[in-house]
């Protein structure tokens, strides 16, 4: 294309690449002005995988363009030195894939994704180069075929022999997908060493990508292992319907495909049934869990589990929770909510048919007990800002109706001595759960209790202890039916999922946090831990003979954020929990809670895509207007505390003082940004919001007790608040003093997002699964009037989908809110023999 220098950028003193193209670029316009603007398009990506482009321009008739200076080696340097690790491969395939994301998102389309184009950095960065530069003819790898004309006409073929999709051979016209096919042509030949179309002639090569498939009967070296080879196939695929349809769908199956492979190849070929690509994920999830268990100890008697079987018993889309295993171990009894419905009792014999609906509908799964009556939860409902899902106690012997009983359980379980139930209760009006044995007796009080199970000799009785009632972090406790403690496990970032061994001398728990792993507690209060696997890992249940069932897959939290009208996904690693957007829309703020950050780390993003910055540990709270400024709370002994931060330069400091105890995550800034507000006690008083000026001095009340809400209208005359039993229950604190006041026009079952410019509120209902939208509608708090904003679409993906209330700008231009997302499945795993 032209030559290369090395040079100084003067003015912000760094190494910059100066491409100097050929001076009859200057003599055709429209190539000229092609150039110009797909160049720009490329600079406005600001991708790290992606070259970034500082500037262009025509000095003395040659077009020129000024990018970051690399230091490295093109993929086809790193190819023709040696087939890279699996492992490698897949790092570098991440990565392409998400600067492709990147690009489409924009809607830019690179069509001609090759090795050549691709570069790896000294420190293993990938960077995608030359996105649209038309290609001149010939070449020492490939043939590039180009005709005048915009680069997207029908008609015209463009593109690297070799790599370029069906579409572009034929001379149609192509979309982003193209990418994803060139894409697959890369990935085959970083995995084998062998490109995947190779031809005598350009034409034949042609020929192979419209008719041929891959080579399959490779080296055993060589060979691709099977959650790679389907990502690979389903690449490929002829037709592009049938292809991934997103590069950030097919950097989401990358990374849950990141830790299964190593640098060895896998032996005998694949097979090529198509699935559809969540069934991709099962898969990989399954030959991940049979690849952990292989180095590990499953039972207390410490044999290697070389032995065992594994067994996968669900394969449809949606949600799961609960599952027990039918006394005689040869059952399954759980709940499921296939393809977006409403959550059911199923029973699966082993089979993998889809199980066999009990007819107990609207309900999730509590308990079975050992004469097989099973308890549920009828019409459980998602409790606002709250783990728990309580609904009403009910049970069944399987020719009958359940019948309700008490309100509000949400976890339970059968003493095998008595049939008697031990239930955890969830009480709205104080927004705790405490656990009942019998039902009526508290044995145990707190925020959030779950995973209730008795042992096996009825004596004791485990469940998962949290702190926060929006936190899984952690401890499992031991206590005597009685109710006296016997043993508190470790503290754990993430603990979901209980079952006593056969035995009954240890619980077993697991982190779905800490990436699949399975810990044990023993009654001398002996922590160690059992398993470790790749992916979310739950564990739901062990029948007498030692066998596991376990809820295995896929568990991520994202952000998606609209500016200018499109929604863009800035998830950044595998669990961000959205906290606030600035008020001009380009900055958000979260914290990491997943596997790579322990302590939960805090970060800020622009909303144009550029990489995360950490700026702190804990929870996210809140963004100054200028964004300089964010407030985030800490973990800290005895109570979490207030501070803070900067978002660029400056100093950190604490703002709450001693003796406080913060609301989870609940703080914002005023209008003006000199103070801040936050909800907290001192002592054993209820909690209440308070008024911080930042130039010092100590907090003062703003709300009464069991009032709290830190969201302050533009004007600085009200606090949208609400009692913390009641949180979807909105009330207006006068900042100046005063009693609570309703919100005249708010319904049942609403609450307030947010003030708009205008000192009016954004109010929504709370979003419940299956939802596909969010109305949004803006209310004038002083006469009840309200009007239309709009609707916000709810992403489509696969999975089970959770979305939590959006943050919106005061001028409604922008907007921001956090999604979940769970691919899993049910398995068995059976002891070795």
């Amino acid at each position: 294309m032209g030559e290369v220098y090395r040079a100084r950028d003067s003015r912000l003193n760094r190494d910059v690449a100066i491409k100097v193209l050929p001076p009859s670029f200057a003599a055709d316009r429209e190539r000229l002005r092609r150039f110009e603007q797909e160049a720009q398009a490329v600079a406005a990506l600001s991708h790290p995988n992606i070259l970034a482009i500082y500037d262009t321009g025509l000095h003395n008739g040659a077009p020129y363009l000024v990018s970051e200076l690399l230091e490295g080696e093109s993929l086809r340097d790193v190819l023709a030195a040696g087939v890279p690790s699996h492992r490698k491969s897949v790092n570098y395939a991440i990565q392409i894939a998400r600067g492709l994301a990147a690009a489409h998102s924009k809607g830019i389309a690179h069509r001609d994704l090759k090795p050549d184009n691709i570069f790896i950095t000294r420190d293993g960065q990938v960077k995608i180069l030359d996105f649209g530069l038309a290609k001149s003819i010939g070449g020492s790898h490939d043939a590039t075929i180009a005709a005048p004309g915009t680069v997207t006409d029908a008609g015209m073929v463009m593109g690297t022999a070799g790599y370029m999709s069906p579409e572009q051979v034929r001379g149609v016209a192509v979309d982003t997908r193209t990418d994803i096919f060139s894409f697959g042509a890369v990935l085959y030949e970083m995995l084998t060493g062998v490109r995947a179309f190779k031809r005598d002639t350009t034409a034949e090569t042609m020929t192979a990508i419209l008719h041929d498939e891959p080579p399959e009967q490779l080296e055993s070296s060589r060979q691709i292992p099977p959650a790679l080879d389907r990502i690979v196939r389903h690449c490929l695929e002829k037709s592009a319907d049938q292809r991934f349809q997103s590069a950030r769908d097919l950097a989401f199956d990358l990374e849950s495909a990141a830790n299964l492979t190593g640098s060895a190849g896998v032996p005998a070929a694949q097979s090529r049934t198509r699935y559809a690509w969540w069934r991709y994920v099962a898969a990989a999830v399954a030959f991940a869990v049979i690849a952990g268990l292989a180095a590990w100890k499953l039972l207390p008697s410490a044999k290697p589990v070389t032995g065992s079987q594994f067994h996968q018993l669900t394969f449809r889309r949606g949600t799961l929770a609960d599952a027990r295993f039918t006394p005689d171990g040869q059952n399954v009894i759980y709940t499921a909510a296939w393809e977006g419905a409403s959550p059911n009792i199923y029973s699966e014999s082993g089979t993998g048919m889809g199980g066999q609906f009990l007819r107990v509908a609207d309900a999730c799964l509590l308990a079975v007990s050992k004469q097989g009556e099973i308890a549920v939860a009828l019409n459980p409902r998602l409790v606002p800002y709250f783990f728990v899902h309580p609904g009403t106690l009910a049970r069944s012997n399987g020719t009958s109706a359940p019948r309700p009983e008490i309100e509000n359980v949400w976890a339970a379980d059968y003493n095998p001595n008595n049939s008697e139930l031990a239930i955890v209760r969830y009480l709205p009006d104080k927004l705790t759960t405490q656990v009942e044995y019998p039902i009526g007796h508290v044995l145990y009080s707190a925020a959030y209790i779950g995973d209730l199970r008795f042992s096996p000799n009825g004596r004791y009785l485990a469940f998962s202890l949290h702190d926060s009632c929006c936190d899984d972090r952690g401890t499992v406790v031991i206590l005597r039916s009685s109710g006296e403690k016997v043993a508190t496990s470790a503290f754990y970032d993430s603990v979901q999922g209980l079952a006593w061994t056969p035995s009954g001398d240890e619980v077993w728990f697991t982190s779905p946090l800490e990436s699949g792993q399975i810990h044990a507690l023993s009654l001398s209060g002996k922590d160690r831990q059992v398993l470790s696997v790749p992916g979310r890992l739950f564990l739901r249940d062990i029948a007498p003979n030692g066998e596991l069932l376990v809820q295995q897959g896929i568990a991520r939290r994202g952000i998606i954020a609209s500016t200018g009208g499109t929604q863009h996904d800035l998830s950044w690693l595998d669990y961000g929990y959205l906290r606030d957007l600035s008020g001009d829309g380009k900055m958000v703020l979260f914290e990491e809670e997943g596997l790579q950050s322990k302590n939960y780390a805090v970060y800020v993003r622009n909303t144009d895509g550029s990489p995360a910055v950490q700026i702190g540990e804990g929870y996210g709270m809140a963004l100054s207007a200028d964004k300089k400024w964010a407030i985030t709370q800490r973990f800290a002994q005895p109570t979490n505390e207030i501070w803070l931060v900067p978002v660029g330069p400056g100093e950190a400091r604490r703002l709450s003082p001693s003796g406080f105890s913060p609301e989870f995550a609940s703080a914002s800034f005023t209008s003006d940004g000199k103070r801040v507000v936050y909800s907290g006690s001192f002592g054993n008083r209820p909690a209440r919001t308070w008024l911080q000026d930042l130039s010092g001095g100590s907090p003062r009340p703003v709300s009464p007790e069991n009032i709290v809400g830190v969201r302050v209208s533009p004007d600085g005359k009200w606090l949208l608040a609400a009692h913390p039993d009641q949180p979807g229950d909105n009330l207006l604190v006068p900042m100046a003093g005063g009693a609570p006041v309703p919100i005249p026009g708010l319904k049942a079952g609403e609450g307030g997002l947010g003030w708009t410019s205008d000192n009016r509120l954004y109010v929504s209902t709370f979003p419940q699964p299956g939802d596909v939208a969010g109305h949004i509608e803006k209310l004038d708090p002083r006469t009840g009037a309200r009007t239309a904003w709009r609707d916000i679409p709810y992403p489509s993906i696969v999975g089970g989908i959770t979305v939590l209330l959006p943050v919106i700008t005061p001028d409604g231009k922008s907007y921001a809110f956090g999604y979940g997302q769970t691919v899993n499945d049910l398995y068995t795993i059976s002891a070795p023999r």
